[in-house]
């Protein structure tokens, strides 16, 4: 049916031809130079440019189709060898699946040839050398997929990983920093750099990747899980920068702190602390009376006072407000021993054992009473009822400072801590420790139960 189109359209042009050329007899002279003319009719010009056109068009046509022809031929080739690099990477995981991590190693580099880029196929290979507890190869051939392919979050996160195993912390840092950077909101790779952080001590940075794992996150719950981690983690960089001479840092990022959570106690401990090193006494005081009004549940802000106050060689003062709030909280045993913990302090050792004595009949299981009974008798020459009172309370070590100060205990994990420590050393959460002064240390307990 073509054929015949093209047939019909031939005779049409080949009759209008014949009919233009019978109508339009006369002949167009053309100069090309002085010495070369030609006469031609009109019409035979017009169809000669007419026909080389079409013989234009038609070349034109064939070029496009044999160029056609040779990308097709080119894309089947490609395909086929797409395709046969698949099925090698197929078979390569079968391989692996089965153990046989050398002919898997084989087929998968032969799928990388054909796919070089292939960040799954990179992965793979990687593996082949992993499972051979061969981590550093894993890792430089992980590594080397990333030359031509730097954006690759897979690849990326596969070198933290595989560094992890090798035990190459940089390496894994500076890969999670990659993915970071290419993804801001990837929670586990913050998650993952903020603790390689944590046992770097870079408090600083940590907070920094903690602050924007909590902006990411959506549940409230969560959030506020993870805000409570930041001030934990802001909390220890004030710690660093204290330690380090940085006072004024140190004091900022404490207030960062209680923006978080006013009710965070080893902040206001260490805001006080850095004035007091800042040489003034009278305003870390301030802070600590503020914080303990707020909070008057909190026995080591009282310590706190209690050390600040002696120190400054205003022990009355602290006297007066022990008794202030034991008139006020009368029952509350833990403000009673701490008192009588101040007498022996101060030898004033006839006031601590009366205390103590109505103390120790009122919580007959408690073993810090008794520590500081047996001290102030050891102090009046009753050796023979300081000894009765130290194996009631089944001590055996004598150190002064550790009977002297008071036992906490964690809050979250019920652990002991045998002084107050702004994170409990069992479970790692921070503001947990509260005085167990009156309590049966966990040892004891569990003995009698």
């Amino acid at each position: 049916m073509h054929t015949k189109i093209i047939l019909i359209a031939v005779i049409l042009i080949l009759i209008g031809f014949f009919y233009l050329h019978t109508q339009n007899p006369s002949v167009v002279t053309y100069t090309v130079s002085p010495g070369h003319t030609y006469e031609e009719p009109a019409t035979v010009l017009v169809f000669a440019g007419f026909l080389a056109g079409i013989v234009i068009a038609a070349l034109n046509s064939l070029a496009g189709d044999a160029r056609r022809a040779l990308r097709e031929i080119r894309e089947r080739r490609e395909r086929k060898v797409v395709a046969s690099a698949d099925e090698a990477y197929r078979r390569g995981l079968d391989a692996m699946n089965h153990g046989d991590n050398a002919a898997a190693r084989a087929l998968i580099e032969r799928a990388i040839k054909a796919k070089p880029n292939d960040s799954g196929m990179i992965q793979a290979l990687a593996e082949t050398y992993i499972r051979e507890n061969n981590a550093r190869e894993g890792l430089k051939i992980l590594e080397g997929g990333l030359v031509s392919t730097p954006d690759s979050v897979v690849l990326l996160n596969a070198v933290a990983a595989c560094a992890f195993d090798a035990g190459e912390t940089r390496r894994a840092a500076k890969a999670l920093e990659g993915v970071v950077e290419l993804d801001p909101k990837n929670l586990s790779a913050l998650r993952r750099l903020r603790e390689i952080r944590v046992k770097d001590r870079s408090w600083g940075e940590a907070a920094a990747l903690q602050k924007n794992i909590a902006d990411c996150v959506r549940d409230e719950g969560s959030k506020r899980r993870e805000r409570r981690l930041l001030a934990g983690l802001l909390f220890e960089a004030a710690v660093s920068y204290l330690e380090d001479g940085r006072l004024a840092d140190s004091v900022g990022k404490v207030k960062e702190v209680l923006k978080i959570d006013m009710a965070f106690m080893p902040a206001h401990m260490l805001l006080g602390e850095a004035i007091y090193r800042q040489g003034n006494t009278a305003g870390a005081i301030k802070v600590w009376e503020k914080a303990y009004g707020r909070y008057p549940a909190s026995e080591p802000l009282l310590l706190k006072l209690e050390d600040a106050y002696i120190r400054a060689a205003e022990p009355d003062r602290i006297l007066d407000k022990y008794k202030r709030e034991i008139s006020s909280r009368p029952n509350n045993i833990n403000l009673r021993l701490l008192l009588a913990r101040l007498y022996l302090r101060l030898e004033m050792v006839d006031a601590a054992i009366e205390s103590l004595e109505r103390i120790t009949q009122e919580a007959e299981d408690a073993y810090y009473p008794k520590i500081l009974l047996a001290e102030a008798y050891l102090r009046r020459k009753h050796s023979l009822r300081a000894a009765q009172l130290f194996q009631k309370a089944l001590v055996t070590d004598k150190d002064k400072d550790k009977e002297f100060y008071p036992p906490f205990e964690c809050a979250s994990c019920r652990e002991e801590a045998s002084s107050w420590e702004p994170r409990c050393p069992a479970c790692g959460e921070w503001n947990t420790l509260v005085m167990a002064g009156a309590q049966r240390p966990a040892a004891v307990r569990e003995r009698r139960d």
